[in-house]
């Protein structure tokens, strides 16, 4: 891969969800790629930086489902005396967007006996994170979704002659609660700015490089 590729790969693919605060308050940086628990990556040993990490080797992959929302609003159904009071009559709705993560059991990552392992500490992490009031962030390649909250995470996984795996895929549905316009700023700021101070270890995880490589794929 180009480093465009790697970029994206790893930005959308790879490890699209974040865990801000939550479990992740002890990190330096206040935030944790998802791909500490679905890949098995140490964050002690700089496996997550950008100029070190080879995509190539992650073997869990993540895609946005159809109907995820960028804008939500509800229109009054009464009568409007004119255009004006009919425009002033919409209510905001929470954004939700969910993500489909393909998990297979591999021989590159432990098989079936790994398997239980990681999802069990997957899911031990995540209601931790919840129980302490963390929140995500979800990349996708058309919006940075901050704030949010995970209401699901469900088995899409089928069956037919091709694949006879089980359990291998599933969704991670999230809700973006409603922010007033200056709070939406600064969480987005402060997202970016633990991205952009790094990790002041030596030898450690770095997120600069991340930063870096979300921050290339958006032009200004």
């Amino acid at each position: 891969m180009n480093i465009y590729e790697s970029a994206f790969a790893l930005s959308f693919q790879k490890t699209p969800i974040l865990l801000v605060d939550g479990i992740a308050r002890y990190v330096p940086g206040g935030v944790l790629p998802i791909a500490v628990f679905t890949e098995g990556l140490s964050i002690v040993n700089g496996l997550l930086d950008g100029a070190n990490l080879n995509v190539d080797t992650l073997t869990t992959n993540f895609e946005p489902a159809a109907g995820g929302t960028l804008i939500v609003n509800d229109i009054a159904t009464y009568p409007f005396l004119n255009q004006a009071t009919a425009a002033n009559a919409v209510v905001k709705r929470p954004n939700r967007i969910t993500l489909n993560m393909t998990r297979p059991a591999t021989t590159t990552n432990g098989g079936y006996l790994a398997k239980p392992v990681m999802f069990t500490a997957l899911k031990l992490a995540l209601d931790n994170h919840t129980d302490l009031g963390g929140t995500y962030t979800v990349l996708t390649p058309s919006f940075i979704y901050t704030g949010c909250l995970l209401r699901s995470m469900v088995d899409l996984t089928g069956f037919s002659d091709q694949v006879k795996q089980v359990q291998y895929k599933w969704a991670f549905e999230f809700e973006q609660p409603l922010l007033y316009e200056s709070q939406l700023n600064a969480t987005l700021g402060n997202l970016m700015s633990k991205f952009e101070d790094g990790i002041p270890s030596p030898g450690g995880l770095n997120w600069s490089g991340m930063f870096e490589s979300i921050k290339s794929l958006f032009p200004s």
